[in-house]
């Protein structure tokens, strides 16, 4: 083996900015922090050639005072923080003292400032080599030019992609830190054009500006969430469940104003957002968490992108209430228009009367769940059915409904969807999703336990049999006693009285989960109970069984079934009529 040296100064100062600089991209979060931290109202960044030829931020700020003009690209050097004690109490965006340094070891970096105490003064530094000092500089704040990034270092730049995607990266970096500082005035250059300008705003339009040419969102369906505990608190600014993405790009999560990746805190909002969303279906929400400093680290990774919050699950739950207490459910309206309708805002189905006299707004994008991007349904059948049943005189109410009742229900289509006229309006019910939905309810409330003349013994892996012997006290409150008898072998010995006829269903259930937050596992296993018991797609269901389902349907608040699925559509007599060409 070779026998140990120390590495050269230069060689090491490369070595440690591999860790800090990756792309154009880096450099610019990281100028970016300096500027917010020097108390910009106003920056500026261009980039060249995607960045890779140059980088230039410019912001007003209060600027670096010339005598400490050379120390700004030392290895730790910075003003932010003094002691150990100070990496507790963080209050600024930097503060490890490597941006600078790490970047003046991989390009051409001039940096010129003017402070209020102070002459204008330049620093140039060329790829780790000693500094050059000159007089001048910019009649307010701090421009600093970032040129030939990594043309000392080949191999990097072999790793980096077109310009056109790193300038992409760069504003992509500037709009994460913008959504942080609506006060703030941002303005993104590609070479001599201006690709975005976010002026000063509130919170909100700072996100819906950082959203303009999202074709999905719709302003009037984006509100803003706050809460507030001991040691934190939450502000969002989210969709409703009148819009949505398949994915979750747009779940962002800010900690004391920085963008960490957390996927515990990005799992809340999906929590939260659970039973008012159709599966696989994801908000768009910026989550803006402000915490105690003493209880958040962000001395981790020197991208700051990752955090250790002492208080991360008490954080966790108040997010889920947060947003399944302010997000309101409402019920997809569908349009039956030739030409695209925006969205009503609906109201609860327990209290649902249509609207006089609306006017739907053209707006693709704001199309009802049921149909979603579309101008008209695809089933031209299913359309001239439902004209058929609005334009006939209702079926009498069966004799066992009371007189009171303030629906008639038509019929059954396609042996799944029970047509029911209420008012001015016509609903389609999913009678699976309606019937799992009611039974999950019976089940929560439930509580009549009946003990198994013969325990059903079931094997499980090692992670089921390790969470089984934490949790099984959790399954006794519901009436599941589980007792382990040997490695990897437990009995179940008894039951709730409901859920006798799919105890298979349950076994199955339990032996296949080994982790997860205790109050999702609950829904999802009364959500796999239900399921298993209730009405099936295709099932030819009487009359009185029809209207007994409505009428639990209609008490209910929100209308989604235990998997987060809405299973009502409305259809107002005023889409219907202009559908056929009718006047009102």
């Amino acid at each position: 083996m070779e026998r140990i040296k120390q590495l050269d100064p230069l060689v090491a100062q490369r070595i440690a900015a591999g860790e800090v600089i990756e792309r154009p991209a880096s450099v610019v979060r990281e100028l970016l922090d300096n500027a917010i931290d020097a108390q910009a109202k106003t920056i500026t960044v261009q980039v060249v050639s995607g960045g890779i030829e140059r980088i230039t931020v410019i912001d007003d700020g209060i600027g670096i005072q010339s005598e400490d003009l050379p120390l700004c690209c030392r290895s730790h050097a910075t003003s932010k923080i003094a002691t150990l004690e100070d990496l507790f109490n963080l209050s600024t965006m930097g503060f490890r003292g490597e941006a600078l340094y790490s970047i003046a070891a991989s390009a051409k970096i001039t940096i010129a400032s003017t402070h209020a105490e102070s002459k204008p003064t330049t620093l140039i530094i060329d790829n780790g080599q000693d500094a050059e000092i000159i007089p001048g500089g910019p009649d307010r704040g701090t421009r600093i030019d970032v040129e030939h990034l990594f043309a000392a270092i080949p191999a990097r730049r072999l790793f980096l992609k077109r310009p056109a995607t790193e300038s992409t990266m760069c504003r992509n970096t500037m709009v994460e830190k913008a959504r942080a500082f609506p006060e703030i005035s941002f303005r993104f250059y590609d070479g001599e054009t201006l690709r975005m300008d976010l002026p000063a705003t509130t919170p909100k339009q700072r996100i819906l500006d950082t959203l303009a040419h999202d074709g999905r969102v719709i302003p009037t369906e984006t509100t803003e969430l706050r809460d507030q505990a001991s040691r934190f608190s939450l502000y969002a600014v989210a969709s409703t469940p009148a819009y949505y993405r398949t994915d979750r790009s747009h779940i962002a999560i800010y900690v004391n104003q920085r963008l960490i990746d957390e996927y515990a805190l990005v799992q809340a909002v999906t929590y939260g957002y659970r039973e008012m969303l159709p599966g696989g279906a994801f908000p768009y929400c910026y989550l803006f968490v402000t915490v105690d400093p003493e209880l958040v680290d962000f001395n981790i990774h020197p991208a700051k992108r990752e955090a250790k919050l002492r208080n991360k699950a008490e954080i966790h739950h108040q997010i889920v209430v947060m947003v399944r207490q302010q997000i309101s459910k409402s019920l997809p309206r569908l349009s039956l228009e030739t030409q695209p309708t925006a969205q009503p805002e609906l109201h609860n189905l327990a209290t649902s009367e249509s609207p006089k006299g609306y006017q739907g707004k053209k707006n693709s994008s704001s199309q009802s769940f049921f149909n979603q991007n579309q101008a008209k349904p695809h089933d031209n059948d299913w359309f001239q059915r439902a004209k058929e049943i609005l334009e006939k005189q209702p079926t009498p109410v069966s004799v066992s409904t009371p007189k009171t009742e303030d629906f008639a229900y038509l019929g059954q289509v396609f042996n799944l969807f029970l047509v029911v006229q209420r008012g001015d309006a016509l609903y389609l019910i999913d009678q699976h999703a309606a019937h799992e939905r009611i039974l999950f309810d019976q089940i929560r409330q439930d509580k009549g336990i009946q003990r198994l003349i013969i325990p059903l013994q079931f094997e499980v892996e090692r992670s089921v049999d390790e969470f089984l012997t934490n949790h099984a006290p959790w399954y006794a409150d519901y009436g599941l006693e589980l007792k382990r008898i040997d490695d990897l072998e437990w009995e179940l010995s008894s039951i709730p009285a409901l859920w006798k006829p799919i105890e298979q269903a349950v076994v199955k259930f339990i032996s296949s989960h080994s982790s997860g937050d205790l109050g999702e596992l609950e829904k999802e296993l009364y959500a796999n109970i239900a399921c298993h018991g209730a009405i099936k797609d295709g099932d030819n269901i009487d009359r009185i069984t029809a209207e007994t389902l409505i009428k639990q349907v209609f008490q209910l608040e929100h209308p989604v079934c235990p998997h987060g699925r809405t299973f009502v559509v409305e259809i107002t007599k005023e889409h219907l009529w202009r559908a056929v060409g009718r006047t009102m």
